[in-house]
C-alpha cells in the first residue's frame, strides 16, 4: 500500500490558534499538540490541494504539506493568507517540476528557526530526473520535513485520522 500524506503546520506553540483557525474556516479536522513549534493538523475532504478557507482565513505562518509516494509531493507555505513558497514535483512517466514561487530564502529561515543547518537543503528543490529522485536513500519530501521541525507528516491525512484517531496521542478533534 502506497502512503498518502496530506497535512496542515501552523507555526506555534498554542494549539487554541489552530483550534480558531479550523472554527473560521467552518472546516472539521483533528488537531496534534504542538512539537518543535508547530501545530499539525488535517482537515476533512481533502483533495491534496490546499484547502482554500483555511488559507483565506489563516494569520500566521502556514504550511501544506502533500506526500504521495508514487506519484509525488507538494509543499506549500502561507504568510497569513498569501502564498511565499510553492513547489510541486510529480512522477508517472517523467519528473515534472512546477514551482511559481520557489523563494529559498522563505525555507531557509523556517529551517534557521528550527535551529537546523540551511548547507545544501535546496538540492532538495533542484533535482532534475526520475532516476535521480529515485536513487536518493530518503525521499525530499521527509528531507524538508525534518528540517523544518515537523514530526507528524508520514503517513498523516485526515482519513488516517479519522480511521483510528485512538492510534495518535492528543488529538483534539474539531
Amino acid at each position: 500500500m502506497s502512503e498518502f500524506s496530506q497535512s496542515y503546520h501552523l507555526r506555534t506553540s498554542d494549539k487554541e490558534e489552530v483550534i480558531t483557525l479550523l472554527k473560521r474556516s467552518g472546516k472539521h479536522g483533528y488537531v496534534f499538540e504542538p512539537t518543535n513549534g508547530w501545530v499539525t493538523f488535517v482537515v476533512a475532504d481533502g483533495d491534496f490541494s490546499a484547502d482554500e478557507e483555511v488559507t483565506k482565513q489563516n494569520r500566521g505562518t502556514l504550511v501544506h504539506y502533500v506526500y504521495a509516494e508514487d506519484h509525488g509531493w507538494e509543499l506549500l507555505v502561507y504568510h497569513s493568507n498569501q502564498i511565499v513558497f510553492d513547489f510541486n514535483c510529480a512522477w508517472e512517466d517523467d519528473l515534472v517540476i512546477k514551482a511559481e514561487k520557489l523563494d529559498v530564502n522563505v525555507i531557509a529561515k523556517l529551517i534557521l528557526e528550527q535551529g537546523n543547518a540551511v548547507e545544501n537543503f535546496e538540492s532538495i528543490f533542484e533535482i532534475k530526473d526520475i532516476e535521480e529522485l529515485f536513487a536518493l536513500e530518503t525521499p525530499p519530501a521527509f528531507l524538508i520535513a525534518d528540517l523544518l521541525g515537523i514530526i507528524h507528516y508520514n503517513w498523516i491525512s485526515y482519513e488516517n485520522v479519522h480511521d483510528d484517531p485512538s492510534f495518535f496521542q492528543g488529538l483534539t478533534e474539531i
